[in-house]
């Protein structure tokens, strides 16, 4: 049974910006630094970081969260260096919150363009 469904488009340009303007300090607070040492081992990061973002984004749709008191965006992870199907990591209070909604597994799809970052999240029983 389908818990929570969650999708989200990023437009590159503008995690470009921010990362020109906070540099290591954005990615810290936004990326784990799996995720940093991956996307940063590309000679243009901004797509991957940009698809990343989308992910944690549509994973909160997902999980229908209102506030996020107590969430950080490093509580949701896309873990995988290999080209090809990535998996999504849930802790501290991400996982705590798909746990009491019974998530049992998850399904992850992101994609991105010279401009766009898409991401879907799918959460099952």
């Amino acid at each position: 049974m389908i818990l929570g469904l969650g999708t989200d488009i990023v437009e590159n340009k503008r995690i470009a910006r921010i990362f020109k303007r906070h540099g290591r300090h954005f990615l810290e607070r936004i990326f784990t630094e799996e995720e940093i040492e991956y996307c940063l081992s590309h000679q243009d990061p901004v797509p991957y970081l940009a698809a990343r973002f989308a992910v944690k984004e549509a994973a909160v749709k997902a999980l229908n969260i209102r506030e996020r008191i107590g969430l950080l965006y490093r509580d949701i992870e896309v873990a995988g260096r290999v080209y090809g199907k990535k998996k999504l990591r849930l802790n501290g209070r991400a996982g705590d919150i798909a746990e009491n909604l019974g998530v049992k597994h998850h399904h992850l799809s992101l994609t991105h363009s010279d401009d766009l970052s898409v991401a879907v999240v799918i959460f099952e029983s």
